[in-house]
């Protein structure tokens, strides 16, 4: 053999070391059949109603299940109940790095989920744990028992509260006038919001301190973290971008919570398993963060009405477009899509488009809710995120986002309500 054809050979291992470097072994038991015997175990990030496999579904067998887990990287997962997550708006989940160990986990009849690994990075965050739980965990444990105590509720709660939540709890929404339903919500919305209406002075002061307590754990974590450098931060980090992206949407988010992920990112850890997917992740998302009213809108590959792959950028050149991202299981997608259906019909020829790209598992599906809509714009495909255009726009596993971009590429607007898009539309086509 020449010294070219060996070169060439290992030139080829050394390409194909990172595939199916990770064999990790799962073992479970099942303490309860509440929610069935089917468990979902996949990569963190996966969004079933998107893509979903015949390896992501495990069975249980007289309460046991088993399963193994190839990847070319150490990478998160998550396990959870099918038949919880689809009958429930919420899903108990843990997770776990699948890395070169084994891994034991025990679901309960609480719902709780139990893991134990034997991995490198699955006993550093044990350790962590261990200490978060000493510091914050079972100290906020033991307030919430007090304030959930219904022997106790008249010492942490005000009279008015404890009546209206009594009612609320005891209402028959379905024999109930949808008015009369719908004042009683409200109020609990007031008192939920207003604190000192909530709560007697000694329950205000007990959740004063669980907020205390609980403030102080994202600090905690990254403080550790800079010590203690481990893979599941870089995961956390990739949340972080994510939450800060979608902060708008949630008045009560404390920004300076998460966005010290990123500098401790660019500081520490920038470099921890530096040929892991996860950065690139992390670099997509921080884009994603970044792309604000103002900026230049990315470029990025679609599939066009003819199947072809296309850059984004040939499909918006020269219009005021709106970029509508959109699935046929998003209600609220679907509703803000078609409320923008008459403002593009009197804006479509003078220089204003959509384009659509619908999130799906199968063309059938983007198909019929289109048709359901009436949608009069075409729309594109993003089929099993093949080209990971949710991920390029930080829409994560939500439903969808709108952008709105100028003739120039500069996004315009972020906005999802078209009374909102309605002026900025017309100012960018210079309509009086």
């Amino acid at each position: 053999m020449n010294k070219k054809s060996i070169i060439t050979i290992l030139l080829i291992l050394a390409a194909m070391t990172g595939w199916a470097q990770v064999k990790c072994h799962v073992e479970g038991t099942l303490e309860t059949d509440a929610w069935g015997d089917e468990i979902i175990i996949c990569e963190a990030g996966t969004d079933l109603r998107v893509m979903d496999e015949p390896r992501f579904h495990v069975k249980a067998k007289d309460g046991r299940f088993t399963c193994d887990i190839e990847t070319d990287f150490p990478r998160l997962y998550v396990v959870f109940f099918l038949k919880q997550r689809e009958t429930s708006n919420w899903c108990w989940q843990e997770k776990f790095i699948a890395e070169n160990c084994n891994v034991n986990i025990t679901m309960y009849k609480d719902k709780r989920i139990h893991i134990v690994s034997n991995g490198k990075e699955g006993r550093k965050h044990a350790v962590k744990d261990s200490i978060e739980n000493v510091r914050f965990r079972n100290p906020v444990e033991e307030i919430l028992s007090k304030l959930k105590n219904p022997d106790r509720m008249a010492e942490f709660y005000k009279a008015d509260f404890i009546s209206t939540i009594t009612k609320a709890r005891s209402l028959n929404v379905d024999s109930l006038p949808a008015a009369y339903v719908d004042s009683v919500r409200q109020v609990v919305n007031h008192y939920m919001r207003n604190e000192s209406e909530q709560f007697t002075a000694q329950g205000l002061q007990l959740k004063q301190q669980r907020d205390s307590i609980t403030s102080g754990i994202r600090p905690f974590r990254i403080a550790y973290a800079e010590e203690h450098p481990m893979l599941w931060t870089l995961y956390d980090v990739l949340n972080a971008i994510q939450i800060l992206r979608n902060a708008d949407c949630n008045v009560k988010l404390d920004k300076s919570q998460f966005e010290p992920y990123l500098t401790l990112y660019h500081d520490k850890l920038i470099n921890y398993y530096p040929n892991h997917p996860i950065h690139k992740q992390i670099a997509t998302a921080e884009t994603a963060y970044r792309m604000q009213p103002g900026k230049p809108y990315i470029d990025y590959t679609v599939r066009n009405t003819d199947g072809q792959l296309v850059p984004i950028s040939t499909l918006t050149k020269g219009k005021v477009a709106l970029i509508d991202l959109w699935a046929s299981w998003c209600a609220s997608c679907r509703r803000h899509s078609i409320a923008m259906i008459p403002v593009y019909e009197k804006y479509k020829d003078k220089g204003f488009t959509v384009i659509a790209i619908a999130r799906e598992r199968n063309r059938q599906a983007m198909e019929k809710a289109a048709k359901k809509d009436g949608y009069p714009w075409q729309s594109l495909l993003e089929l099993n995120d093949e080209n990971g255009v949710w991920c390029k726009n930080g829409a994560s596993n939500s439903g969808g986002v709108m952008y709105l971009i100028d003739r120039d590429g500069t996004i315009l607007s972020t906005s999802t309500d078209a009374e909102e898009l309605e002026p900025i539309i017309k100012k960018a086509l210079n309509i009086n």
